[in-house]
């Protein structure tokens, strides 16, 4: 087994693994708006910080593969994704009715490049969940 000092094992075989960052430099190019408290760019900015110290050394950094359509469909309906793939600034006026079924909007609003912000974050969550599950990848 290998052994570090600050480190334990990670797995059922007693293995000690590096971490699984998922990571797209592509996330912080992102903004949900003004006043809006998510900021993605603070990702890029985490990331950054990690490299400074040499942290990243000691992580497997995986870009994470953009979620399919198939794979969101999984966990949500195929109405939601088809909402999520074609809605835009631009025509969320239009679609007032299917704003407020989804709940999307002052919280969860609609911004450019929505849908590839979506697939870039459940891809990293599939590919997480396939980590987690299969200890050999």
């Amino acid at each position: 087994m290998e052994t570090g000092a600050n480190s334990l094992p990670s797995g059922p075989d007693g293995v000690k693994r590096k971490v699984s960052y998922f990571y797209d430099p592509e996330v912080g190019n992102y903004y949900y708006g003004q006043g809006h408290p998510m900021k993605p760019h603070r990702i890029r900015m985490t990331h950054a910080l990690l490299a400074h110290y040499g942290l990243l050394q000691h992580m497997q950094v995986i870009k994470p593969y953009p979620a399919r359509d198939r794979d969101l469909c999984r966990f949500h309906a195929d109405d939601y994704v088809s909402f999520l793939r074609n809605i835009t600034p631009e025509t969320q006026q239009d679609q007032l009715r299917q704003l407020k079924r989804f709940n999307v909007g002052e919280d969860c609003p609609v911004f450019d490049g929505l849908f590839s912000f979506c697939q870039t974050y459940a891809g990293g969550s599939v590919g997480g969940a396939v980590k987690l599950n299969h200890w050999a990848l």
